[in-house]
């Protein structure tokens, strides 16, 4: 006889009880299945719904699913309104054989909405913004920009009036200190929509996302200001004095060889205390600039081409010095500064310090000289190009370090601080370093200063740089290259993170549209020299004296800039602008495909291709806008009279610049 279990399994095709017979022999059993489908899943739609006006009716539903993804019908969903005082009709609904539940929301009178969806234990929430978009002008012209106001930011509509209508939409962060980045979003909507975008999308990766900023010349400022405070004491050292002017008709040739000191590192004690003498060979002089090596490097920097750097600085940096900054000062009385090349170690390219213009009876470890340091690495032939203008942004340096005495001196130790930010410091040695470049670039058949450059100057039809990679013009290669990966950047800002590039931007701007750079030779240099004088204030003070206007408006002159550079828009009075460069066939390096298709100022809406998303395409785009930086997004009408609502979600102090801009069809941004 067999005795034993069987089993049977019983699949369910739907909900409900039915009875399972078993038989065996002439037995019989029965077993009633109930089936009950479990909600596992709720999903609420619409997420974000944009109203223009109270009591506004918006249909709402509400999905339910088990645990394998099946809709559930005849299951509840209850609604509830949570904020902003509506309505909701019915406040309970039963699934169709679809799984989905629906009701009617009547919105509020204004502020926040929110409606709840519940099932069983799952919950969602539905939100509502107001939005009675601000709406721009069909005839918007080419190239003048609209402003939108704080009031406004969140909402604005355009219509297209012809097919291929191109529009820039640039959110500038307008705060003046180094805060934190900021999540935004942009979202698009079809006028008539009920429900805002359902496609999100990140910045595209292609974009590259910046590291935390580094300190430029790290230590170094800390030194400096020990050496100002101990200044500003009244019982502090006086700075040797300028001696300029006073020099005899005859000079001396520098010393073929001379002993420099270097302090230790630590505290204002540790820098005056000599940790190293150094003997250094002379390389080459003229009556500007004498370059010096330590002995002991092998093998030195060829003689020849150090006097191409000593003439550069003879012929290019010099002047740029003494009419944009207010010259070196002269505390040794030889006319000179010098440059001497060392080994000391990773890091800053190159310093200078502003114990050396004190005396060794004060501050044993300086060298009583109008000085700059130099790493050793860089102490090659091939970096010849990069050393002309590098040695000009160090005598920017040495130029402001007199103006620091002065500020220090005259204003003592209570006041805060009498040295520009570091932005500030750098971004205007890059300047220097980039006029320099223009004039050397002009002394060799380049455009002269104050001439536009345009795409075809900078690259021949063959794609390679014209004349860039030479000792006269690198400085405008280098300095561009710099911007143009900072205005690639999200986020990117002026002052923080690469104080160089952005800072440069930034001071090209003020120096073209306020200073006048295109509008004679040299034009902009008395503003720059103005800036830099001991007189003014630093920092952000300093920057409204002289231009005339607070930082928060300069950043969206800024930002008015930057939108329309390089698009080929039409030059329209009142509307700041770049003069010296239309920003595009830009750049060198990793960025030189992309910004020579004209791509500058990157918009993140592109997909690596276009540059643009359709205008009529619901999407949002969420991605970090820094303090004082930009996120431009471009979108193009494909047809006339299509129609959409922009609306924008970012910090306060925000602003957003809309320009239409002549198609750009034509350009790509694939790289």
């Amino acid at each position: 006889m067999q005795t034993g279990l069987r089993s049977a399994r019983v699949v369910a095709v739907g909900p409900g009880v039915t009875t399972a017979l078993a038989t065996a022999g002439s037995a019989t059993a029965s077993v009633d299945v109930a089936v009950e489908q479990v909600p596992a899943s709720l999903e609420a739609e619409p997420k974000d719904t944009w109203i223009r006006a109270s009591s506004t009716k918006v249909p709402v539903s509400a999905s339910i699913r088990d645990r394998n993804g099946h809709p559930i019908a005849g299951a509840r969903a209850a609604f509830r309104v949570m904020e902003g005082g509506g309505s909701v009709d019915p406040d309970s609904a039963i699934t169709d054989g679809h799984g989905r539940a629906k009701a009617i929301w009547t919105v509020g009178v204004s502020g926040d909405q929110e409606l709840s969806v519940r099932a069983d234990s799952l919950i969602r929430s539905l939100s509502a913004t107001f939005c009675a978009p601000l709406v721009l002008d069909p005839g918007l012209r080419l190239g003048e920009p609209r402003i939108v106001d704080e009031s406004d930011l969140g909402c604005v509509s355009v219509e297209s009036p012809e097919a291929g209508a191109y529009y820039r939409f640039t959110l500038v962060g307008t705060s003046p200190f180094n805060g934190p980045v900021h999540r935004v979003k942009l979202s698009v909507a079809t006028v008539g929509a009920a429900a805002g975008p359902r496609r999100v999308v990140e910045a595209p990766g292609r974009v590259s996302f910046v590291a935390a900023p580094a300190e430029p010349h790290p230590g170094r400022r800390e030194r400096d200001g020990r050496v100002l405070s101990w200044i500003a004491r009244p019982d502090g050292p006086r700075a040797l004095p300028d001696l300029r002017g006073r020099l005899r008709r005859s000079r001396t040739d520098p010393p073929e060889k001379r002993v420099f000191t270097r302090g230790s590192a630590g505290t204002l004690e540790d820098n005056c205390t000599v940790d190293e003498q150094i003997t250094g060979v002379r390389l080459a002089f003229n009556d500007h600039i004498a370059i010096y090596a330590d002995e002991t490097l092998s093998p030195l920097l060829p003689v020849d081409d150090a006097a191409v750097i000593t003439d550069y600085y003879r012929d290019f940096g010099e002047p740029v010095i003494r009419e944009y900054f207010g010259g070196v000062g002269d505390v040794d009385g030889d006319g000179r500064i010098l440059a001497l090349f060392e080994d000391f170690g990773s890091g800053a390219a190159a310093f200078v310090w502003m114990g050396e213009l004190l005396s060794k009876d004060d501050c044993p470890a300086s060298n009583q000289a109008e000085m700059m340091r130099i790493n050793a690495s860089w102490m090659a032939p091939e970096a010849v190009y990069e050393l002309t203008g590098l040695v000009v942004h160090e005598a920017k340096h040495i130029s402001s370090h007199h103006q620091l005495v002065r500020r220090a001196e005259g204003l003592g130790v209570g006041h805060f601080d009498v040295r520009h930010p570091t932005w500030v410091e750098e971004g205007t040695a890059e300047i220097a370093r980039e006029v320099s470049a223009r004039l050397g670039w002009e002394s060799i058949g380049g455009p002269p200063p104050g001439a536009t450059v345009r795409g075809p100057d900078l690259r021949r039809p063959n794609g390679t740089q014209r004349d860039l990679w030479t000792p006269e013009a690198y400085g405008v290669s280098d300095v561009l290259e710099k911007y143009g990966q900072v205005i690639a950047k999200q986020p990117n800002s002026v002052n923080g993170h690469d104080v160089y590039g952005g800072g440069w931007g930034f001071f090209r701007f003020v120096g073209d549209w306020f200073g006048g750079a295109g509008r004679s030779r040299l034009g902009d240099a008395a503003l720059f020299a103005r800036l830099n004088d001991a007189s003014v204030p630093v920092g952000l003070d300093g920057i409204r004296e002289v231009v005339g206007r607070p930082f928060e408006e300069l950043m969206v002159d800024y930002a008015q800039a930057v939108s329309l550079a390089g698009t080929g828009s039409p030059v329209v009075g009142g509307v700041p602008r770049f003069t010296s460069y239309d920003m595009t066939g830009l750049n060198r390096g990793p960025f030189s495909s992309l910004l020579a298709n004209g791509a500058h100022p990157y918009p993140v809406t592109t997909d690596g291709q276009r540059l643009w998303r359709p205008l009529g395409e619901p999407i949002a785009i969420f991605g970090e806008l820094g303090a004082n930086g930009f996120r431009v997004h471009d979108f193009r009408a494909d047809r006339a009279g299509e129609q959409a609502v922009i609306l924008i979600q970012a910090p306060a102090h925000a602003r957003l610049v809309v320009v239409r801009i002549p198609d750009q069809a034509g350009r790509s941004g694939s790289g």
